[in-house]
């Protein structure tokens, strides 16, 4: 049952007809947005001698590829198939094969990594989007040289997906950087909170554990003990970011059967940018890669340990994901286990165990962590459960461009388009018990992602709905590769699907996966070494005069110690505030505000404040209207700002004396 015996291909001349329409489209469609840009930057494109060469070049490549396309339906056709298909009867031995492969595969890398055309190609999607299709092509024709058995069109279909991988995890990489401050609004909170669970080795006293994400907290521990500097921290991170989440394709390949190597190099690639879209994050998916290796539906010890292991990890992750790793061991088991010849109590009745004992085990891990937590308020671990929902997120928005409904549409309707071809033509596998069960998880998983997503400080993207997208991506695994057992206990047999199914499932997690900008950070190191040296006389200065200083912002200063004798406060980093500001945390916001109202401390570190409200219109309007607030508010109102590093997005505040300028 592999790819070619699952797939109808299309024709040369379908799939020459196939490129020639989408090139010359992304032509025009690239000097459609060039002319747009120029205006944009008042560039007078007629005028300047480079951007009429440019937008003739882009016009005429796209009337020559059209004009092609429409030659292929004349007796002209032969002709030009084979001057397409120039040099594809070279063949290479192995070696020089690879090598000269891995040359291109470098070149591409060179050319997605180059600072000036990431910056020439901001904006450009369409042009963007043909180079890449082109860079596809090219090393296909270099691919098909030493791989006998490949069909120009399978080449092709393994550089799209390989340089998409590529382009995805170098995304990743780009965020590594020794710059010493916060490349992102919250960046740095994740390198500061696993400090807290060693506080007594790195601050000499014990803190509280984080509140947010404890289990992926956890896993970035490792650099601490060995005192690893900034740029480390970072490295790890985006190790774990892409790594763990690709070795679920291995984990769920492995239950495929493959027999072809390169079908399962293809299938994993695929698996992997699935799982990239939303993204499913890296902590969540140990729990899913422990699963898919352990379970096996006769072996009831093995499958009960996996239960309890994974739902231990989920209650310390995430509420919503308390009822995942026994949904999950379910999904696998209504697809492995036929119900024909069992009663429904019978059949039924592990499923149920499952469920009741994972979601036991997940809120008693949860408790057990709240209690050795050290956080003296427990509530403080649900505040998300009363915060507000913004139902407008489900359609396109200033927050998510597609809204929530049409992006979790277009990542779902391909893998349901093949479920239901399968389910079409081999009905008689099923029994409808079966098919019900699935889909009741599936529909469980997808309302509780969506309520999760609509929550403020949601529905940016679709990793809230990310449990609901691993048991979809199972489902279609084992109905793609006929891995499911049907009814009778016999063997499944294969459905042969059209090309244009495979060309349906590649679009969507390819667009994905070539929307990330490489954006590699450069900055002043002098400049930066000057905010540095800034901020370390401040701490001088305070614990000379006996105060404390609150660091909102920027708490790898201290837990890294890059700052010398600077106390760590636990109360109020950023990331909390903003969590209980969006929740509406009264005791909570109420304490902050009279810490402020008192001049509880000598100096606030922090980002510049601008105390602005904003309507849905604007990203993230409702979170910058609680942080503004609740807690930028209460700040302006009782200390003015003193000194200010606009390079490094750093503000030093202090009391204010008198009245304040309250907002």
């Amino acid at each position: 049952m592999e790819i070619n015996q699952k797939m109808i291909p299309p024709s040369r001349l379908t799939f020459w007809r196939l490129i020639l329409f989408v090139f010359g489209a992304l032509a025009f469609g690239s000097a459609w947005q060039a002319t747009g840009y120029a205006r944009s930057m008042g560039i007078d494109f007629l005028a300047s001698t480079s951007w009429r060469l440019a937008l003739t070049t882009l016009v005429l490549a796209g009337s020559f590829c059209l004009l092609l396309f429409g030659l292929t339906w004349t007796s002209w056709r032969d002709r030009i198939l084979s001057v397409l298909e120039f040099g594809q009867d070279v063949r290479l031995s192995r070696l020089p094969g690879i090598t000269l492969y891995l040359g291109f595969v470098a070149a591409f890398v060179i050319f997605d990594t180059n600072p000036k055309l990431i910056s020439l190609l901001r904006g450009q999607d369409a042009f963007r989007f043909l180079v890449f299709l082109g860079f596809a092509l090219a090393g296909a024709k270099l691919l098909i040289a030493y791989w006998r058995e490949a069909t120009l069109a399978l080449a092709f279909i393994a550089n799209f997906l390989l340089l998409a991988t590529i382009h995805r995890i170098l995304s990743f990489f780009s965020a590594i950087s020794d710059y010493p401050f916060a490349l992102g609004w919250s960046e740095v909170t994740r390198y500061y909170l696993p400090s807290l669970f060693i506080s007594k080795i790195v601050y000499g006293q014990r803190f509280p554990w984080p509140i947010i994400n404890p289990s992926l907290h956890l896993l970035l521990i490792p650099p601490y003990l060995f005192h690893a500097p900034l740029w480390i921290h970072r490295a790890w991170l985006v190790l774990l970011k892409f790594l763990l989440v690709i070795l679920v394709a291995p984990a769920l390949l492995s239950r495929m059967g493959i027999r072809k190597a390169y079908v399962a190099w293809l299938a994993g690639l695929w698996v992997a940018i699935f799982l990239l879209q939303g993204p499913l994050y890296f902590h969540l998916a140990l729990i899913v890669i422990l699963v898919l290796y352990v379970f096996n539906p006769k072996k009831n010890l093995s499958t009960w340990l996996v239960i309890v292991v994974t739902s231990v990890w989920a209650g310390i992750s995430r509420i919503n994901w308390f009822p995942v790793p026994a949904m999950l061991v379910a999904v696998l088991y209504f697809l492995e286990v036929p119900y024909a010849g069992k009663k429904l109590l019978q059949y039924l009745i592990k499923p149920a165990a499952w469920f009741l004992v994972g979601n036991s085990v997940a809120f008693i891990s949860q408790r057990v962590y709240i209690a050795l937590s050290g956080v003296a308020n427990p509530s403080l671990f649900y505040t998300s459960l009363n915060s507000d929902l913004l139902w407008y997120r489900l359609w396109p928005n200033a927050t998510y461009s597609v809204g929530l409904l049409i992006g979790i549409a277009l990542v779902s309707i391909p893998l349901w388009t093949t479920i239901g071809i399968v389910l079409y033509q081999r009905h008689s596998d099923w029994h409808f018990l079966r098919l019900g069960l699935l889909a009741a998880v599936l529909a469980v998983l997808f309302a509780g992602g969506t309520i999760v997503s609509l929550k403020i400080g949601g529905g940016a993207n679709l990793h809230n709905l990310d449990a609901y997208t691993v048991c979809l991506l199972v489902i279609f695994a084992y109905l793609f590769f006929g891995r499911y057992v049907p009814e009778g206990n016999r063997a499944a047999k294969p459905v042969r699907f059209h090309w244009s199914v495979l060309v349906l499932l590649l679009i969507i997690p390819v667009w994905y996966a070539l929307q990330p900008k490489l954006v590699f950070y450069s900055y002043d190191h002098a400049e930066a070494q000057a905010t540095l040296a800034a901020l370390q006389q401040r701490v001088d200065q305070v614990n000379t005069q006996g105060g404390e200083i609150l660091f909102i912002t920027q708490r790898h200063l201290i837990s890294m110690h890059m700052l010398k004798g600077a106390q760590l406060i636990p109360e109020y980093e950023r990331e909390e505030l903003m969590e209980m500001a969006m929740a509406q945390n009264k005791a909570y916001l109420l304490s902050f505000e009279s810490d402020m109202r008192h001049h509880r401390f000598a100096v606030i570190v922090v980002d510049p404040l601008k105390f602005k409200y904003q309507d849905n219109s604007f990203t993230m309007g409702e979170e910058n209207n609680a942080w503004a607030r609740y807690v930028v508010k209460p700040i302006l109102c009782n200390y003015r700002e003193d000194q200010v590093f606009p390079a490094d997005s750093i503000a030093i505040y202090v009391p204010q004396d008198g009245p304040g300028n309250c907002p």
